[in-house]
């Protein structure tokens, strides 16, 4: 998996906690299944990372729902964010395989990026149930646990049937 470097960017352009609640609001807005995705996934599949600006090798990652339920008691002063997503590539034939989209600055963190990662999003998450020999489909529990919306569904479901075929036929060696 791609890894990230805490030191290369600006500090102006960090993210901070208020620009990522701005996202998180705006994506559950504009791209809901996404969010509902995210907020409900694993820490080891998306987190956030809190890094002290002082001295970057201080760091705490959290869920996404941790974000998101306990904002208000986060930090704020003195720290910025980032936002980690793994992903898996299917349809590019170039590159197959995980790799992690790493949002480090304020203009990498916009709800069109994610909309243009949603695939490779759903595919993670197929890759991974693949792994353990399941699959991950609609189900009636997963809906409750992700709280995706029913006018979602159709398209959540398209989606997640690809991903599901693509993965399944190729014998993929990336899993």
């Amino acid at each position: 998996m791609d890894t990230i470097q805490t030191n290369c960017h600006k500090q102006e352009n960090r993210i901070l906690k208020s620009n990522l609640w701005k996202f998180f609001k705006a994506l559950r807005a504009q791209a809901n299944p996404i969010y509902c995705l995210l907020v409900a996934s694993p820490i080891s599949y998306v987190w956030i990372t809190i890094i002290d600006k002082s001295d970057s090798t201080i760091q705490k990652r959290i869920s996404i729902a941790q974000f998101v339920n306990a904002q208000k008691k986060l930090p704020s002063k003195y720290k910025y964010y980032l936002l980690s997503i793994n992903l898996f590539s299917h349809t590019s034939e170039e590159y197959k395989g995980i790799y992690t989209y790493n949002a480090v600055n304020q203009n990498e963190l916009s709800v069109d990026i994610i909309k243009t990662l949603w695939p490779d999003i759903v595919a993670y998450h197929c890759a991974e149930a693949i792994k353990r020999t399941e699959r991950f489909e609609l189900t009636p529990q997963t809906i409750k646990r992700y709280k995706f919306k029913a006018r979602y569904l159709g398209e959540l479901h398209k989606i997640i049937e690809q991903c599901n075929a693509t993965l399944t036929n190729e014998n993929n060696p990336n899993l």
